[in-house]
């Protein structure tokens, strides 16, 4: 599909252009200013917004252009290497016409016109490609980029609520838009709105020394297209600030675009895609789509009025059940050690499905046969509640036991060790509550009290550690505190750490402290777990009730809406291929922490939140499926972005680009997901 045709370059636009003085404008929504130096522009800035967030700070300038399409040795021509480092398209000169700011850039094959307006409500850009060469122009997937540098990346809580914000990307087409929203409460957001032309993709640019505290600046890519001699192409949008509480659906089609809408991105194969397509015509059809080939991916494209085509992506899962049972198969088959004279005999380690073998490492440690890699067994254990019949199983988790207490679990003291060998040099407050819920769920499975009391001694490791100022994602507290209550336990020594807990999550309320990100959504998810549990299981708190539907606000604000399986009520999250995958690349991604949203959501419906949450909390655990398949292999981290480059502070590359779209090829911590989908109480459990 290529970006749309406009009449032909005029010639006086390519008369030499003379840099000007910065230009600033504002409209009933907000104030707008321009860079002189590169004409790009500097800032945007809601009207009434007391903290002046600038929604568009980036690294580099929003608006700027990147090409691969480049000039060498004085001739014309394209570099062969689509996916090297792009380069902007050098700066010409900027112009007022009228009520029209125009920047012009030129490499003397390519030649971009941005011509911008701000009208009552919103602002309206026009980029215009030209062919200034003699020679046909083809641009390929990701050779072209334009960039939109919404200010997106991790500050620490306080700085990121009041001045920062998350970009919903979707590049579906001629349907193509973002919804920004603030991190924190706040009543405006931000739309892009595709007007002409059609995108196809998008990069991230991220400084390497932020690490994982820096989403990156986003660059939209229309799609691939050719540009014969002096031929000319076009994409259009509009930037509008709006009402939240009027809906971003609201807003998209105010401004001309289109609304594309599953009841499910993830169905069953016993169930059909239902997709609904709202334009601002004010007509709606519903379309039906059966999954004909089975499970997998099923890209859709619908045509618009307007005749350009819009783009959805759903997906046909296995039945939970039938997922599940496939995913412990592979797992007692593949992923277990089985080397008696190994350290790690009976250990459950990460799985390279493209090289067909286990892997460890002691050093990097979200590889070892620890931390996350005991969702392996908590899986297990759940599936086995549902499906005790499975004697392989039984037999696998036995000696991952066996395991579990000989290298990193201690029975006597109950202290949870970051690896083998029981190495107390290291801690990690994460760990304890891993291993909490999983014995939890394995006094379920064997009601053997010996759980009970792990379970008991472990919960009071974590708290007198330091526990009570951290926010873990392993287990509710509440959930085990009752349990142990039920089963005739002493819990007043644990109760009381709970209060302290609960007490000082409400304290810190919509500020939490950094974890190992500076601010995310498994910081703010849970916040909401914990607090919801203990009103839904423990004790009402009005303290409680009166910070939780902010909480619940700010995780909301990392989910997704786009017509997509891989991005509707998924999470930003932007390191976990690094962490957790074989190509240790950053980047967006669809990784099973959405899960842990999900069950925050229904957590806070359960304690007398609205009960659309649950319906939330099934969409998100739904779109998780995607990282598992039919024979029971399984990612890490699908990878969203088309392409990732990490950048020096100065704007260079720091690494060459890398393209990463698509799942990473290792099996590690994603088996959470399937845990949180059984025990959520929304799949016959």
């Amino acid at each position: 599909m290529r970006i749309s045709s406009i009449a032909p370059f005029a010639a006086s636009a390519a008369l030499a252009l003379a840099a000007r003085a910065d230009v600033a404008r504002s409209n009933e929504c907000f104030a707008v200013a321009w860079n002189s130096a590169n004409g790009a522009l500097a800032s945007l800035v809601v009207n009434g917004d007391a903290d002046r967030m600038n929604w568009i700070s980036g690294l580099e300038s929003w608006g700027e252009i990147r090409t691969n399409v480049k000039k060498i040795g004085g001739r014309d021509g394209w570099t062969g290497a689509a996916f090297r480092d792009s380069e902007k398209l050098p700066f010409r000169g900027m112009r007022e016409e009228g009520d029209r700011v125009v920047s012009v850039y030129d490499n003397g094959i390519l030649r971009a016109e941005v011509f911008r307006e701000l009208t009552r409500d919103a602002l309206k850009e026009r980029y215009v490609f030209t062919n200034v060469s003699k020679a046909p122009l083809y641009f390929g997937r990701g050779d072209l980029g334009i960039l939109a540098t919404f200010n997106d990346d991790y500050a620490g809580a306080d700085e990121c609520i009041r001045r920062r914000c998350s970009a919903h990307v979707w590049c579906g087409g001629g349907n193509s838009w973002v919804r920004a929203v603030k991190m924190g409460p706040f009543p405006t957001e931000l739309a892009l709105v595709l007007n002409e032309g059609s995108l196809d993709w998008y990069s991230v640019r991220r400084v390497a020394a932020e690490g994982s505290n820096d989403r990156g600046d986003i660059v939209l890519h229309p799609d691939p297209l050719v540009l014969q001699p002096g031929g000319t192409a076009a994409v259009a949008w509009t930037l509008a600030a709006y009402d939240a509480k009027g809906g971003f659906n609201a807003a998209l089609l105010r401004h001309g675009g289109s609304v594309v809408e599953f009841d499910e991105e993830t169905i069953f194969p016993d169930e059909l895609f239902r997709i609904s397509i709202a334009e601002p015509d004010g007509k709606v059809r519903r379309e039906t789509r059966a999954p004909e080939k089975g499970v997998g991916e099923y890209a859709f494209e619908f045509r618009l009025a307007d005749g350009r085509i819009a783009r959805a992506t759903g997906f046909c899962s296995p039945a939970l059940d039938d997922l599940v049972r496939a995913r412990v198969r592979f797992i007692v088959e593949k992923q277990q050690c089985l080397d008696e004279n190994s350290p790690l005999y009976g250990a459950f380690l990460p799985y390279d499905n493209e090289d067909e073998r286990q892997c460890f490492s002691a050093e990097w440690r979200d590889m070892n046969a620890c931390r996350e890699r005991t969702a392996m067994p908590l899986m297990i254990a759940k599936y086995l509640q549902r499906h005790g019949e499975d004697a392989a199983a039984r037999r696998a988790l036995d000696l991952w036991e066996r395991f579990a207490l000989r290298e990193f679990f201690d029975a006597d003291t109950c202290a949870v060790y970051d690896g083998i060998g029981k190495d107390p040099r290291f801690k990690r407050l994460y760990n304890g509550p891993q291993v909490i819920g999983l014995w939890k769920e394995m006094y379920r499975l064997k009601k053997d009290p010996k759980y009970l009391d792990w379970m008991e001694r472990t919960i009071v490791n974590f708290y007198e550690d330091g526990g009570t100022n951290f926010y873990p994602n392993g287990c509710s507290f509440s959930e085990e505190f009752v349990l142990l209550r039920d089963a005739g336990r002493d819990v007043s020594r644990i109760g009381r750490h709970l209060r302290e807990h609960v007490g000082n999550i409400v304290r810190n309320g919509v500020r939490p402290p950094a974890h190992e990100v500076k601010y995310e959504q498994t910081i703010v998810a849970p916040a909401v777990t914990i607090l919801s549990a203990y009103s839904a299981l423990v004790e009402r708190d009005g303290r409680v009730d009166a910070v939780l539907p902010d909480l619940v606000d700010m995780l909301s604000r990392f989910n997704g809406s786009q017509p997509d399986h891989r991005l509707n009520e998924v999470a930003i999250r932007h390191w976990d291929g690094y962490w957790f995958g074989k190509r240790h690349a950053y980047g967006d991604t669809l990784h099973q922490h959405s899960a842990l949203s999900a069950r925050a959501f229904i957590w806070y419906a359960r304690s007398g939140g609205d009960a659309a949450w649950r319906r939330r909390a099934e969409h998100a655990y739904r779109n998780v499926l995607a990282m598992f398949a039919p024979d029971g292999r399984a990612t890490a981290a699908y990878m969203l972005p088309l392409t990732v480059t990490m950048v020096n502070r100065d704007g260079s590359a720091a690494e060459p680009t890398r393209r990463v779209a698509g799942p990473d090829p290792l099996a590690n911590d994603q088996d959470s997901a399937l845990y949180n989908a059984m025990a959520s109480g929304l799949f016959g459990d």
